[in-house]
């Protein structure tokens, strides 16, 4: 085997990952680095030092204008000698995966160049990683580092592995040492190669290959002037593979260069340029491959791609997102209309939003190509693409163009359903006008119609609306108008659809009713794999007990939600329900857990603001409620959601928490400049929840109201523990707070009691870490003549100047340690994807690059060290 400079500590890692995963404990290890860095050659050679103690499986993603769905897959199911139908449900073809590694234990999987993953690959690999485990499998995946559009979605597909279960590797450059020793052998100045190169190994190595006279250009001249060594129908192989993006096929390049290609194809092996593996040849490096395609002249260019269109099409089993991609570059818009829309078909059914999405976005890029019904029927598909992958305002844009080319057309039915989505699409764009406009015109045009399932769609959408609003008569009364009509026309999915949203309105309305409809659209749902269904009716019985303070029976909703959704992968449902789960952990002073479940929530920035919210407004309480520093974002993304979507169910969480502020605030100017606007807020919310008849936004805006000074209402019609608490008794609130499991409301309560309730209040307080409610006591009591009053844990000043929290302070102390992630998840009890956030967030802070250096600049900061 060809020795590795500068790797002997990745092997040993490695060797050390297998040998775990060996026993039992899978493992993921993330390999990272700049293209030509050498992950490949790492990864190559560490596992056929394992191939006779462990099955090898091999797949890597491919550069693709759009990515090949399951490409991956595919790769690995071809060389078990298996063919794959990726167009069936995507989460069986997971689970053949997980057979295949359990059944060939141990094993290495190895996904390589990650950073062009599709959407189902990542959700294929977010499903391995949350299972790792429990089998024993090695898991190596490699990505870009430069490629910063895919390090989002892999940092959070890491992030959501099982604990403990990642290892990241990041690929330094080679050293000047390193150059030294490859360029021993030449006559070349390694110090020159070196600032050249910065030390990528495929830079040097190329280097080192290329004659003297291009030592001073860039990489693609090195390229280049190897390439310039071979025959001339050598090269013509190399500028016929190219044009692949990731590999191609030995019989299609015979077709693009038909004479002597055996000896061809053996004079670029033995060049180093290309290997040969089957029926497939690849580059050795992915920047040759650049290099070589960018060199060839545009019209030569589109000719090979022509030629491979052409090829391509004779052949039965060709991939339509392959031929899509060689139209395209071909110029030939009729073949890319035609193969972008099969390939977008085939990626819907896969459930891969985000390449389907993609191909019809090229083909309405070439709308001149399209008959009119084909434009609009991409529209519609484009948008309902868009709209599952999370894009509403592209889902809004493509519907409503079709929307208006459907009324031009005079399909009434076809524009009452468009109408109808887009009545979603607005509300998840925070546009309630809209969206209640699009629901009214909807219902008006298709009632003219024979009655339909769009008519009963229709309904129920404007039931939601309503519901959502607090409407209730009107959500009852549309709710059962698309009931009825649902059940005649035998529509399973909108009678699913009409009784979670009849059952919500029923519950809010009064919290004696029984929330049967919503039980039935759940079970209905669940017994007809309505996966989107059985997660809406989930959340809305979470929401129903949570409002009604019943959290047992809310966190069972949650977990049986959850545990729904992480089975299939519905990450927007998951943030959601676990959304809920840190708000009651903060109002049961459980505020460590609350601060984990919610942060990890709030900073999955592919996931809608409409689903983040509980977790948002969670985060945003804690920070209040703690002091900590606070750069905005949660109550501010929240804030926004709410001003557009002007529900109450927004509003009052947004209204408590700037009140909260106003309350705990030490600035007394500050204070009087918002206390107008802030009661004036208050008071319109809780006006409009008597109104509505939400009893339980109506008392949280009561005790806000009350904890600020203003008594103007009437408390008697409040339940416990709001009407003690209004009342200013604090003996039966307190203990009717504590009944509940509310102390931080148990501890404002007693803290306008007698001293000795006060100092009650300040340990629990301190308890919970409560700082700003704490010293406003403080303050209090010693104006009051309070004598000796407990000081209470001393303020980390220091750490609050450099914007950390209390348990970042910790994780920074063990980073000092040189601890690693999984260790430092261990020594606090937390879950692993949490310590990467808090890690990820230190950096941040100091702005540092690397662990090693937040902790310098921690250090001269005099941030570490600091006692609690």
């Amino acid at each position: 085997m060809i020795h590795l400079l500068e790797r002997d500590e990745q092997l040993r890692q490695l060797d050390h990952a297998f040998g775990l995963a060996q026993a039992g404990r899978g493992r993921i290890v993330a390999i990272s680095a700049e293209a030509g860095a050498g992950k490949t050659a790492l990864v190559e050679r560490f596992a056929s030092s394992h191939a006779k103690g462990a099955v090898v499986h091999w797949g890597a993603c491919e550069n693709l204008s759009t990515p090949e769905v399951l490409l991956p897959l595919r790769d690995i199911a071809r060389a078990a000698g298996e063919t794959l139908d990726t167009s069936t449900d995507h989460i069986r073809l997971f689970e053949w995966l997980l057979r295949l590694l359990e059944r060939g234990s141990p094993s290495i999987l190895v996904i390589e160049d990650l950073h062009w993953a599709d959407t189902a690959t990542l959700d294929l690999l977010r499903f391995l990683s949350r299972r790792i485990g429990r089998i024993r499998t090695l898991l190596l995946i490699t990505y870009r580092t430069e490629e910063r559009a895919a390090q989002s979605s892999i940092r959070h597909l890491l992030g959501e592995a099982m604990q403990g279960s990642v290892e990241r590797m990041a690929l330094a450059p080679l050293s000047l040492s390193a150059v030294k020793t490859l360029a021993a052998k030449s006559s070349r100045s390694a110090e020159e190669i070196f600032a050249l190169t910065a030390g990528n190994a495929f830079m040097v190595t190329e280097t080192l290959a290329a004659p003297l006279d291009v030592l001073s250009d860039a990489i693609q001249d090195a390229t280049l002037a190897r390439v310039s060594r071979l025959s001339p129908l050598a090269q013509q192989v190399i500028d016929a593979v190219s044009i692949f993006p990731r590999h191609a096929d030995t019989s299609i390049v015979g077709e693009l260069v038909p004479t002597a290609l055996d000896t061809a194809f053996d004079e670029c092996i033995d060049g180093g340029m290309l290997v040969l593996s089957g029926g497939i040849v690849r580059f050795r490096h992915e920047l040759a491959r650049q290099a070589v395609e960018r060199s060839i002249a545009p019209a030569q260019r589109q000719r090979l791609h022509a030629s491979v269109v052409n090829e391509l099409q004779r052949r039965s089993k060709a991939r339509a997102s392959e031929m899509a991609h060689h139209a395209e570059r071909a110029g030939d818009t009729g073949a890319l209309v035609r193969y972008s829309q099969i390939a977008g078909e085939d990626a819907a059914r896969s459930g891969a939003p985000r390449e389907a999405a993609s191909h019809y976005a090229l083909m309405l890029r070439y709308r001149e190509q399209l008959e009119p019904e084909s434009l609009v029927t991409t529209l519609e598909a484009h948008a309902e693409q868009s709209y599952l992958m999370g894009d509403s305002g592209a889902a809004m844009i493509s519907m409503s163009e079709a929307a208006e080319r459907r009324r031009n057309e005079g399909n009434t039915v076809a524009y009452g359903r468009n109408l109808t989505r887009l009545t979603r699409f607005a509300w998840l764009c925070g546009l309630r006008t809209e969206a209640e406009r699009n629901a009214s015109e909807a219902i008006r045009v298709l009632s003219a119609q024979p009655p339909g399932p769009e008519l009963a769609w229709a309904f129920s959408h404007q039931s939601q609306l309503d519901m959502l609003a607090f409407r209730t008569a009107s959500a009852l009364k549309w709710g059962a108008d698309a009931l009825t009509l649902a059940k005649k026309l035998g529509e399973d999915e909108i009678v699913v659809h009409a009784l979670s949203n009849i059952g919500t309105a029923r519950a809010e309305m009064d919290d004696a009713v029984r929330s049967d409809e919503l039980e039935q659209s759940f079970d209905l749902a669940l017994s007809r794999g309505l996966h989107d269904h059985v997660e809406r009716s989930a959340c809305n019985l979470t929401c129903v007990f949570y409002w009604r303070r019943d959290y047992p029976s809310a966190l069972w909703h949650i977990e049986r939600g959850a545990a729904y959704a992480t089975a299939r992968e519905l990450v927007h449902w998951e943030a959601y329900l676990r959304g809920w789960r840190a708000m009651i952990r903060l109002d049961r002073g459980e505020w460590s857990a609350a601060e984990e479940e919610a942060q990890e929530i709030s900073s999955r920035g592919y996931v809608a603001d409409a689903y983040r919210f509980p977790a948002l407004i969670a985060l945003a309480r804690l920070r209040c409620r703690r002091g900590d520093p606070d750069d905005g974002v949660p109550l501010e993304t929240a804030q926004r959601k709410e001003s557009t979507l002007e529900e109450l169910q927004r509003l009052i969480y947004v209204a408590v928490i700037e009140a909260e502020r106003l309350w705990l605030s030490a600035d007394a100017k500050e204070a009087r400049a918002d206390q107008d606007r802030v009661l004036a807020l208050l008071k319109r919310v809780r006006e409009l929840a008597a109104e509505r008849q939400v009893r339980w936004i109506e008392e949280c805006a009561a005790l806000w109201l009350y904890l600020l000074g203003d008594g103007s209402f009437e408390a008697s019609n409040l339940s416990m523990p709001f009407r003690a608490h209004c009342a200013g008794q604090w003996q039966e609130a307190a203990e009717a707070w504590r009944a509940l499991g509310h102390p931080y409301e148990q501890a404002l309560a007693l803290g306008e009691g007698n001293e000795a309730a006060q100092r009650e209040a300040l340990d629990i307080l301190d308890r919970l870490g409560a700082a700003p409610a704490a010293a406003k006591l403080r303050r209090e009591m010693r104006a009051r003549g309070a004598r000796s009053v407990p000081r209470g844990p001393i303020a980390e000043t220091r750490a609050n100047a450099a914007g950390l929290t209390r348990r970042q302070i910790d994780v920074l102390e063990l980073l000092s340690a040189g601890m690693t992630n999984p260790e430092i998840a261990e020594r606090l009890c937390i879950s692993g994807k949490t310590a990467e956030h808090h890690v990820s967030a230190i950096l941040a802070r100091f702005d540092a690059a690397s662990r090693k250096e937040a902790v310098v600049a921690a250090r001269h900061a005099g941030l570490l060290g600091i006692k609690k």
